[in-house]
């Protein structure tokens, strides 16, 4: 009896009132979620597309970005990439900082997902004032460039996603509705995402900052992935709240969205 009470319990975990109201959205509306998936699939597949022949020096322009970050105090381990923009981002080069996510809480992760405590770096990606995703990365130094390992096929398998513990879930509240609302769509666009692989090099323009600009394997440039407006910080202070949510624009709700989500969290 208790090896089938224990069997039971692993196939049928208690979902937390978070992580219920995602599946519940998700199922009702799938196919407005499939309509905006195929939209920006289409846009990025369109963004990928090279704006140039292959550029014979292009991998030894800009800096060696990870021996950088290697030589300021603390080394890989305490120093991130904090980009801030339509996206804001927080990229670490080494082991994710013990207790980086005190302050929050597990939604869902897909089925090839690696934990932040597992991974050996990875990227914390802003969905929602409250909702952080992450996912682990591997790559490979090319020149002074940075270059993803193997294409994504479908990011939502390797992606997971987090919630700010300190904002309470409220399904009576129109802005509690609207984050997880959000968080949802753009946890869909992130993730039905694929790519080839990308390569990154980083340069520092007059004023001294940080820019990234994207280029194939073959050194092809990427043009329309590059994002003038971006701003690149290598930080050594983390707080994914401060840095990622409180800088996050909301793109995607609109009125029918609302009333799925206020349909979802009424159980009458």
């Amino acid at each position: 009896m208790a090896e089938n009470s224990e069997a039971e319990a692993v196939a049928d975990p208690i979902l937390s009132p978070v992580a219920e109201f995602w599946q519940i959205m998700q199922t009702e509306m799938a196919e407005e979620l499939q309509e905006i998936r195929e939209s920006i699939a289409t846009e990025v597949r369109a963004a990928l597309v090279p704006t140039g022949g292959a550029e014979a020096d292009w991998k030894t322009r800009g800096i060696d970005l990870l021996s950088h970050i290697e030589s300021l105090p603390g080394g890989l381990g305490n120093n991130g990439l904090l980009t801030l923009g339509e996206v804001p981002s927080l990229e670490f080069f080494g082991k994710i900082p013990a207790g980086l996510l005190s302050d929050w809480e597990f939604v869902q992760a897909g089925p090839k997902a690696v934990s932040p405590l597992d991974a050996k770096r990875g990227i914390f990606i802003a969905i929602s004032p409250n909702h952080v995703l992450f996912e682990a990365d591997e790559e490979i130094q090319v020149g002074n460039a940075r270059c993803m390992k193997d294409p994504v096929e479908k990011a939502s398998d390797h992606v997971t996603v987090y919630r700010y513990s300190g904002t309470a879930f409220d399904p009576e509240n129109d802005a509690s509705l609207e984050a997880e609302a959000e968080a949802i769509v753009m946890y869909n666009v992130v993730g039905s995402l694929s790519s080839p692989v990308i390569c990154s090099i980083f340069q520092r323009d007059q004023a001294g900052d940080l820019r990234s600009l994207a280029y194939s394997p073959d050194g092809r440039p990427r043009g329309q992935m590059n994002d003038e407006k971006d701003q690149l910080q290598i930080v050594s202070r983390f707080d994914l709240y401060e840095q990622l949510s409180v800088n996050y624009t909301s793109a995607f709700i609109d009125e029918e969205l609302m009333s799925t989500a206020e349909e979802a969290s009424d159980p009458s």
